[in-house]
């Protein structure tokens, strides 16, 4: 059952990463409400290509979600260390807008506490098979 709910949530946040991802890649920085030159469109098109890129790695693991511990750990690290800066800069510039704060709880609160929920449930996967 936990590994049910495990795949449930899996697929709920990748929906979540798929949809900003393409929305960002589709409309750049004007889905935002951000206007800007070249360079920041390229750049908001990128950060969102790869939110998409990583929502689709969630949904890839989805049906034999206790084997991917590597997959699932090398995309929260990606996730943990790009809302790093991201981070910096709210303390250092100020808070732009609830969309970054959201983005941020999700990238430092949630994606950790989805992959600690996957290494319970892969580990008690692989403690059963041994059994």
């Amino acid at each position: 059952m936990e590994r049910k709910l495990l795949q449930i949530a899996f697929a709920l946040a990748g929906l979540l990463l798929i949809a900003f991802g393409l929305a960002g890649v589709f409309f750049g920085p004007n889905f935002a409400n951000l206007s800007g030159s070249v360079e920041m469109d390229s750049y908001f098109r990128f950060l969102k290509g790869m939110l998409l890129g990583i929502g689709l790695i969630y949904w890839s693991s989805i049906p034999d979600i206790a084997r991917h511990a590597e997959r699932i750990s090398v995309v929260t690290f990606i996730l943990v260390l790009g809302a790093v800066p991201r981070l910096l800069a709210v303390i250092s510039h100020g808070v732009p807008t609830i969309g970054i704060l959201i983005g941020l709880a999700g990238e430092l609160i949630f994606a950790p506490l989805l992959w600690l929920w996957h290494q319970h449930v892969a580990g008690a996967a692989q403690r059963s098979a041994l059994t």
